[in-house]
């Protein structure tokens, strides 16, 4: 049955107008693709997995370590998403690597703490910054993010250059794409800004959709303004994964979304761009085996550097 789940989601995700911001958690959740995995021991007997939660400014953020040596590869995933997207790669990729491999939950996902602050992206990547220096990871980082978690990691690697040796970015959400289709517009669009269920009455939403509510609010106008002066790190090793298969609902959104990436990747000094052949938005899931050689060949050139 679980090849069977995986084949219908995998085939649901494949059609268009899935997927913007990657919030599958409903559907992914419920079918079992996502969820607490037993791949760690199969994957690597003799590995070291810690699970932690570390507090930062009054917020706790549920950690997940495959201990390993350097760099440390920090996992982000994709917007509403925790860090069981990373179930089926994170043990690969550190065994694979040698490396030390480290997701988490965003505030308000997983078993991280749902703030009453409103959700601000640079201060949420600031108490990130502070948890991995709690945790004694502090330099030689290979950052990697899908979707919304590459607007995360971009910023990450903008406050904490001398830290970042890496990047790599999975079909990643961009500045380029929003100047494309307009902020008005894809505030109203499904998971950028309008989301799938009803709001008016907040004291009878879950735990999720709250920080759901919490990651749009006030639309994408004040995120635009952060990612907007983030800065690249120059002399490191950038590769951008990009979806080949359509995801968005029409095809004027998915040609703004494939040409957002061209130009990104071109205002990356350096920067490597591989299409996903086989894959819409959901990379992660659909080719991790390409995720996980984009990874090694980073970790080998930024060794190189």
């Amino acid at each position: 049955m679980k090849f069977k789940t995986i084949s219908v989601v995998l085939e649901a995700l494949s059609k268009p107008g899935m997927v913007l911001f990657a919030i599958l958690c409903p559907l992914t959740w419920s079918l079992g693709l996502i969820g607490p995995a037993n791949v760690w021991a199969e994957d690597d007997p003799g590995a070291t997995v810690v699970d932690t939660l570390v507090s930062v400014q009054g917020v706790r953020l549920n950690f997940r370590i495959i201990k390993g040596g350097s760099p440390t590869i920090l996992l982000e995933a994709g917007g509403g998403m925790d860090l069981t997207e990373w179930d089926n790669i994170a043990p690969k990729l550190a065994l694979k690597t040698g490396a030390t491999v480290v997701s988490y939950d965003r505030a308000g996902f997983g078993k991280s703490d749902l703030p009453d602050s409103p959700c601000d992206m640079k201060v949420e990547a600031g108490w990130l910054w502070k948890s991995l220096e709690h945790l004694g990871f502090e330099k030689d980082i290979i950052l990697v993010g899908h979707s919304y978690g590459g607007w995360m990691i971009r910023i990450e690697a903008s406050e904490n250059p001398n830290a970042v040796s890496g990047i790599v970015f999975i079909d990643p959400f961009s500045v380029e794409f929003v100047d494309l289709m307009g902020v008005e517009y894809l505030d109203q669009q499904p998971m950028t800004g309008k989301l799938p269920f009803d709001t008016s009455q907040p004291e009878k939403l879950t735990k999720q959709q709250q920080a759901l509510v919490r990651m749009v609010d006030k639309g994408l106008g004040p995120k635009v303004e952060i990612m907007k002066k983030t800065v690249v790190p120059k002399g490191i090793p950038v590769f951008i994964i990009k979806s080949a298969l359509p995801t968005l609902p029409n095809e004027e959104e998915q040609k703004a979304w494939n040409q957002a990436l061209d130009q990104m990747a071109a205002s990356i000094e350096g920067s490597v761009l591989i299409v996903a052949e086989k894959s819409n938005h959901m990379i992660p899931f659909m080719q991790p085996d390409l995720v996980i050689e984009t990874v090694t060949k980073a970790i080998r050139l930024a060794e190189s550097e």
